[in-house]
C-alpha cells in the first residue's frame, strides 16, 4: 500500500510555476489541512541554491549538499500526520538555461533522481513520490526565457542568436522522459497553453494534492505573475545590455525602463 504522497512540482522555467505557486500561497489556509506546502521561501537559500549550483559545476560534493539540505527541510515537517507534501520551486530542476551560458536541463534527471532518494530516506521507501512538470511549446518557451535572461542578466544576443544556440534546451518533453528513467516515481506533465482555467498553472497541483471539492470551491483565482518584459521593450533592453554602463548602472537604466513602461500601461 503507498505510503504518504510526496509531489514534487520541479518546473519548468516559465510555465507559469510562479503563478502557480503564489496561488497556492494565497489558498494555503484551504490547502493546509490536506497538505503541506515546501514552496520557494523554503528552498532558495539551501536546497534550490544547491541545484542550480549542481547544474552549473555537476560535482559530486554540491549533489550531496542538495540533498542535506532538502534532507533538512522535509525532516522539519511533522512526520505524525498523513497530509500529503507538495514541493514547488522551479529551480531544483537547476539553472535556467541561456542563464550565463547554461546550455540545458541536463542535470534535472539526477537531481530528481536524489531528491526522490532523500524523500523515501524521510517519509519511508514506501513514500508515494510523484513528480509534476508544465512544459510549453518549444518557440514560445525560447521567446519567453529569452526576454527574462534579457531582463535580469547582461545577455547580448538578439533572438535570433539565442534562438540557435540554447534550441536544444527547449525539448522540454525530452527533459521529462529522462527524469522518468532516472526516478521510480510517477511523472505527469502539462502543456501551459492547456492551463488557461480558473485554477491556472495551479490546477494540476490541486488534482494531485486531491484537494476535495468543498475546499476547492473555496479556492480564488491568483493573477498572473512574472510575466515577462513587453515586446516593444526587447531592442531597448538589448542596447542596454550592449552598452558599457557598470553593473550598478545597468540594473537602475533597466528598472527606470520597466518601470516607466508599467506607469505607461496603467
Amino acid at each position: 500500500m503507498p505510503g504518504r504522497r510526496v509531489i514534487v512540482h520541479a518546473g519548468f522555467h516559465k510555465t507559469g510555476t510562479t503563478s502557480a505557486q503564489n496561488f497556492l500561497r494565497a489558498n494555503g489556509k484551504h490547502i493546509w489541512p490536506r497538505c503541506s506546502l515546501v514552496l520557494p521561501a523554503k528552498l532558495r537559500g539551501g536546497a534550490a541554491r544547491m541545484a542550480v549550483r549542481y547544474s552549473r559545476f555537476g560535482t559530486d560534493a554540491i549533489l550531496d549538499a542538495f540533498a542535506d539540505d532538502l534532507h533538512a527541510t522535509l525532516s522539519a515537517i511533522d512526520p505524525g500526520t498523513s497530509r500529503k507534501i507538495l514541493i514547488s520551486d522551479e529551480n531544483i530542476a537547476g539553472r535556467m538555461p541561456g542563464r550565463d551560458g547554461q546550455m540545458a536541463y541536463h542535470a534535472t534527471p539526477t537531481l530528481m533522481a536524489r531528491a526522490e532518494d532523500v524523500i523515501c530516506d524521510v517519509f519511508g521507501a514506501e513514500a508515494d513520490v510523484v513528480f509534476h512538470f508544465t512544459t510549453r511549446e518549444p518557440q514560445s518557451w525560447l521567446r519567453s526565457t529569452y526576454k527574462h535572461n534579457l531582463r535580469t542578466s547582461r545577455l547580448v544576443m538578439n533572438l535570433a542568436e539565442y534562438t540557435q544556440t540554447y534550441g536544444p534546451a527547449a525539448d522540454l518533453a525530452g527533459v521529462t522522459e529522462a527524469v522518468a528513467d532516472a526516478v521510480t516515481g510517477t511523472v505527469y506533465t502539462i502543456d501551459l497553453a492547456d492551463l488557461d482555467g480558473p485554477l491556472g498553472p495551479a490546477r494540476p497541483l490541486i488534482e494531485l494534492i486531491e484537494l476535495p471539492d468543498h475546499r476547492r470551491r473555496k479556492l480564488a483565482p491568483h493573477p498572473t505573475m512574472n510575466k515577462g518584459p513587453e515586446d516593444g521593450l526587447i531592442d531597448d533592453l538589448l542596447a542596454l545590455n550592449r552598452s558599457n554602463l557598470s553593473d550598478e548602472a545597468l540594473i537602475a537604466s533597466k528598472a527606470d525602463l520597466l518601470g516607466k513602461a508599467q506607469d505607461h500601461d496603467g
